[in-house]
């Protein structure tokens, strides 16, 4: 058995103590070690808090471990590993999964027994049952608070309210508090959406609490909160606060309302017919495109555009704008089929395609199918050798140090072995891969021109997202990327 000794202490006047200094821990360890029989493979000391797992030594024993190069870690005590309960279970599992062994010298945790297995368990079943305990209190202790219309969160951030120091209180920003009575007029009444609003608020040029741009996503916290009613809100109830309010609680409730018959609508882009949503990004700042709708009156009917999403039609304005593309649907789409269905009348694509996949398969490591075949053989093998030397063991014509050895012998090469078969499993999953996708892509660009106006919405979006590997848009053209194929520059 090859151990890995981890000693630590938190500060230096500790290092010097005679109980816990990391000379008393180390000869603790060694003794125990000597005592079993087991071969010392690294001794590693940290004088660091065992707050966080961000230590040098700790940090080369998960090395060594995910190495394979440690069968068992022998610590002076459980606490030096950590004084987090959680991480020492988290890194105990992690051990458990790597076949690594461990010690606690002091209070008689040996995993290599099983009497040590079972005390483990029964020390994680009390830890788990404490922090339960713990998060439990916590609960109790935050429903009480809210129940006696304490704040919960962090009282300098919420929007409509500045903190009062001396009386450790919430007070109204008459100047946000405006924009907080517009916020819920515009969604109540004007039927207004939390992207529309961010963009008004932009556009008119009030700042967040934090000084940044409005979004979407925080509209929808600020319409949730309800603190601006004057109340807490814990696991869905409201209480009285000690604050005052700026809307009142029969306009947040039945805010909350309109929330909740919204949420239930189905999603839009299941009804609207887009090929290239969620396909096409903007080649400046590299976000995926939106349809932006313009309702006002046209001879053509609605005005839909693709637009980034930094785009000012999506609520961004100034520095954080993006204004690298907005073309028309009717634009857009058209030219990206026309092209596709070029490609697919190209003589030679057969050729650009074969030659994409000899290419890909070359950049492969190479791999032999018969190699699998010996490894499993090897590994069978293994299996055969470690049966006749336990054998060995029970009849007594070898001791334990001698099966030891063997078995160490065994598992080094077994893991070896395993990884090879994996990275060859891997290598031909690969080549597999690359082979099932030219077969496809080869098939929907012969039938391409013939189905395409036949296929529904669904299906052509589908088979576009089999076949376009990406797609950048730019002010005048669009950069097509199809799958095994060559980039090509779309004019729009």
């Amino acid at each position: 058995m090859r151990a890995f000794v981890y000693c630590r202490v938190s500060t230096k006047e500790q290092a010097s103590d005679d109980r816990y200094s990391l000379r008393n821990q180390e000869q603790r360890c060694r003794d125990y070690l000597k005592m079993k029989g087991w071969r010392l493979l690294k001794v590693r000391q940290d004088v660091a808090s065992g707050k966080n797992d961000e230590r040098d030594g700790f940090q080369e024993l998960r090395r060594e471990i995910r190495a394979g190069r440690v069968d068992v870690v022998i610590v002076y005590r459980l606490d030096r590993l950590s004084r987090n309960v959680r991480d020492i279970y988290d890194f105990l599992d992690s051990i458990k999964q790597a076949d690594v062994a461990f010690v606690s010298v002091t209070e008689g945790f040996d995993t290599t027994t099983a009497m040590g297995r079972a005390m483990l368990g029964v020390a994680a079943v009390f830890a788990q049952l404490t922090r339960e305990m713990i998060a439990e209190n916590v609960r109790d202790g935050l429903m009480r608070r809210a129940e006696d219309g304490y704040f919960l969160g962090n009282p300098r951030g919420v929007y409509g309210f500045d903190f009062d120091e001396a009386t450790r209180l919430l007070k109204i920003n008459e100047e946000e508090a405006r924009h907080v009575r517009q916020i819920f007029e515009w969604y109540s009444d004007s039927k207004w959406g939390a992207t529309r609003i961010a963009r008004s608020l932009n556009t008119l040029g009030v700042p967040s609490k934090t000084g940044k741009q409005w979004i979407g996503a925080s509209v929808r916290r600020l319409l949730r909160n309800a603190t601006l009613c004057g109340c807490r809100q814990r696991d869905g109830e409201l209480f009285p606060g000690r604050h005052p309010a700026i809307i009142t609680t029969e306009q947040f409730q039945a805010t909350q309302e309109l929330i909740r018959q919204r949420a239930t609508m189905p999603p839009r882009r299941h009804h609207t017919p887009h090929l290239l949503s969620g396909l096409a990004r903007c080649g400046k700042c590299g976000t995926r495109l939106r349809i932006h709708y313009n309702f006002q009156t046209r001879k053509d009917g609605v005005r839909r555009r693709y637009v980034s999403y930094h785009h000012p039609a999506n609520a961004r304005v100034g520095e954080g704008a993006c204004t690298g593309f907005a073309k028309s649907v009717n634009k857009f789409e058209p030219a990206v089929i026309a092209k596709i269905a070029e490609y697919a009348r190209s003589k030679n694509i057969e050729a650009m395609i074969q030659a994409q996949v000899e290419e890909r398969l070359a950049n492969l490591k190479s791999v032999d199918p018969g190699e699998r075949e010996r490894l499993v053989t090897e590994l069978t093998e293994l299996d055969d050798q470690f049966a006749r030397w336990a054998d060995r063991l029970d009849a007594g014509t070898i001791d334990e140090r001698q099966f030891e050895f063997q078995n160490d012998r065994i598992r080094r090469r077994k893991r070896a072995l395993e990884k090879g078969l994996q990275d060859l499993d891997q290598g031909l999953a690969e080549q597999e891969s690359i082979q099932v996708t030219a077969a496809e892509v080869r098939q929907a660009l012969a039938k391409f021109s013939e189905v395409w106006d036949e296929l529904s919405i669904d299906e052509q979006r589908e088979l576009l997202r089999l076949m376009v590997e990406r797609l950048d848009a730019y002010k005048e053209y669009a950069v097509l990327k199809l799958v095994l194929l060559e980039s090509v520059r779309v004019e729009l």
